[in-house]
């Protein structure tokens, strides 16, 4: 519900106090309305002050569901949300909600405004504090920025120098990795001669032994055997 202005907020909660001693119209389906500014309204079981009450007093502010008046105008069958039914004087009937209950939402809504409002203050403080922030981070990048400028005024004075030297590197580690791989077949070579000259070894070493079985086997055989003597001869 949006707010009216002051004097059409004012007229309206006169309209809705008065509204019951204007006029009070015939109802004869179902109608909404509600308890005028009073303190209590009694609810009886008929047409009249003479029936037996049979509900103390409604507040103001009750929304009722009309059903129909009585022939003279002055009460109306009502029936409330909790489901009490009877009649009531129609004097203390309104069409719009009486002023206590406007008030009331009034209040209500006045609440929600303040509570959405400070709701607001918040954002708006915690964005400032985040610009404030920002704007540190901000002259914090800003110095990083010229130190790395000053770095790279730097490194684009001695970049030739540089360049030089690492074009020099690189031709010695170059040379360097030639120098390993040559020492590295160096080294391949040797160990093969070494397994040779040791395969060799063993080689000379079986034949010598077999040319002494030879020798052993062979030797006896190629001087002749003396006859032996008998002794009865």
């Amino acid at each position: 519900m949006k707010l009216l202005p002051n004097y059409g907020r004012l007229a309206l909660l006169v309209v809705s106090s008065y509204c019951a001693a204007v006029a009070t119209p015939m109802a004869y389906g179902q109608d909404t309305r509600y308890v005028s500014d009073r303190v209590l309204v009694p609810v009886r079981s008929g047409a009249g002050s003479d029936f037996r009450i049979v509900n103390s007093g409604l507040p103001s502010g009750t929304a009722l569901m009309v059903f129909g008046e009585s022939e003279d105008g002055k009460w109306a069958e009502i029936e409330t949300r909790a489901g009490t039914r009877g009649w009531m004087p129609s004097q203390f009937l309104q069409a719009e909600p009486p002023a206590s209950l406007l008030m009331n939402e009034l209040k209500l809504e006045v609440e929600q405004l303040r509570s959405e409002r400070d709701r607001v203050v918040s954002q708006l403080n915690q964005r400032s504090s985040a610009a404030d922030e920002a704007d540190d981070t901000i002259l914090t990048l800003r110095s990083e920025l010229e130190a790395t400028t000053n770095e790279l005024t730097e490194v684009k004075r001695v970049s030739a120098a540089a360049l030089d030297l690492d074009a020099l590197n690189q031709q010695l580690v170059a040379e360097v990795e030639s120098e390993r791989s040559d020492a590295d077949l160096l080294r391949l070579e040797n160990v093969r001669l070494r397994e040779r000259i040791a395969n060799n070894q063993i080689l000379d070493g079986a034949l010598a032994v077999l040319l002494g079985v030879i020798l052993a086997v062979v030797t006896p055989r190629l001087w002749p055997s003396k006859k032996r003597q008998d002794g009865w001869s």
